[in-house]
């Protein structure tokens, strides 16, 4: 049942009613198709982000969580700030729809400057849930990123899925380009390509291989420049030595994994250097001496076993 402006109920801008009627709505995720109502958009994130932290697709579940009502198993905390994230952002799509603006990744994160995503309402949610199962799988993002950061890595996924229609030299050229940028800030290419990996599965299950498109050789290319200087072995071994000289003192999970695969890209140009991932790891400020010495130790070892 695809919505757009044509069908869409006329609402109120800034009617607080009219923000709960469109999310509570959308909590049957019955929606299909193109969307190009950015209210509606807003909405379908939203509620798909509650799917995630709540780990219930069932309507009843979604409406509590909406309401501030309690859901076994959820942090409620995490849920609110969802719940009230969403409800701004469907408020400021609701602005969007009276004047006429179209779709674009600021519907569901303003700082994004306003890029592409994919408008396909089952796809939507296919990338909210890779981004969101990527975030959890990896606590490094949280830790660093926030709220910021589940944001954009809810548009960087929509945006990916657009990208499955181009020729699998052009999708490999925007995601390198990805890589770099986000590499720079700190997060390793390695991330962007288990990413890309868990997008795929999602993508598979709700629209079929066609729709995966050329995602898989650009997250088998990103793969494929890492092993050339860190292979598969050599990030769990990064793991292992971080693990035995820390063990529950570690800043953050998978802390070896993340200095090899910055490691990785150092060595294959993707940066400069992996200052922006290792100075955040051993910032005096947060962590002790001792862990400091600890892992630039881990890191060498990682230097001399690379490629």
């Amino acid at each position: 049942m695809p919505l757009t402006r044509k069908n869409a109920r006329m609402t109120t801008p800034d009617s607080a009613d009219a923000v709960t009627e469109l999310l509570l709505a959308h909590v049957d995720r019955a929606t299909t198709g193109p969307l190009d109502d950015p209210a509606v958009v807003a909405a379908v994130v939203g509620v798909e982000r509650l799917v995630v932290a709540t780990g219930s697709t069932d309507a009843h579940v979604l409406r509590d969580a909406l309401a501030g009502r309690p859901v076994a198993g959820a942090d409620a905390g995490h849920v609110a700030d969802l719940v009230a994230e969403a409800r701004g952002h469907v408020a400021a799509g609701l602005i969007r729809r009276d004047s006429g603006q179209s779709v674009d990744a600021g519907v569901v994160n303003p700082a994004s400057g306003g890029y592409e995503i994919t408008t396909d309402a089952n796809l939507l949610r296919a990338a909210v849930r890779a981004a969101q199962g990527s975030i959890d799988a990896m606590p490094y993002y949280g830790a660093r990123y926030g709220a910021r950061g589940s944001r954009f890595a809810t548009t960087d996924s929509a945006w990916l899925i657009s990208l499955a229609r181009l020729g699998s030299d052009r999708a490999i050229h925007q995601v390198e380009w990805l890589a770099r940028v986000l590499a720079a800030r700190g997060m390793p290419s390695w991330l962007l390509e288990i990413h890309l990996d868990a997008l795929v599965a999602e993508v598979r299950a709700v629209a079929g291989e066609d729709a995966v498109g050329s995602l898989p050789a650009a997250a088998l290319a990103l793969a494929a420049v890492r092993r050339r200087h860190v292979d598969d072995d050599l990030l769990r071994a990064a793991d292992d030595w971080a693990d035995e000289a820390l063990g529950d003192a570690l800043p953050v999970p998978r802390a070896g994994a993340l200095m090899a695969a910055a490691v990785a890209d150092l060595r294959a140009g993707v940066t400069r250097d992996d200052s922006s991932l290792v100075d955040w790891l051993t910032d005096p400020a947060r962590v002790p001496e001792t862990v400091v010495t600890a892992l630039l130790a881990v890191r060498q070892r990682i230097l001399d076993q690379a490629l």
